[in-house]
């Protein structure tokens, strides 16, 4: 009865050398690619964090918020005069 359910422990076939090599190839492209994602997200939170920086600092407010008297260079009057 033992012969018939292959009562022997059987090995497992060798994977081909060649499907080794291509599969390291591919899991070489997918570390590529989330490298690639990390960094592009990263970029994305760098750039939100900035532009929120930027709104809250008050952008050209600043520039005036610095000198001593902030109405120095500017007119009161629009136009010639």
């Amino acid at each position: 009865m033992a012969a018939l359910f292959g009562s022997k422990a059987s090995k497992p076939a060798p994977i081909p050398v060649a499907a080794t090599k291509t599969q390291d190839k591919q899991e070489e492209r997918l570390a590529k690619q989330e490298k690639r994602a990390e960094e592009e997200e990263a970029t994305k939170q760098r750039k939100i964090a900035a532009s929120q920086r930027a709104r809250r600092t008050g952008g050209m407010r600043m520039l005036l918020a610095d000198r001593e008297d902030a109405q120095t260079g500017l007119k009161t009057t629009l136009g010639v005069g």
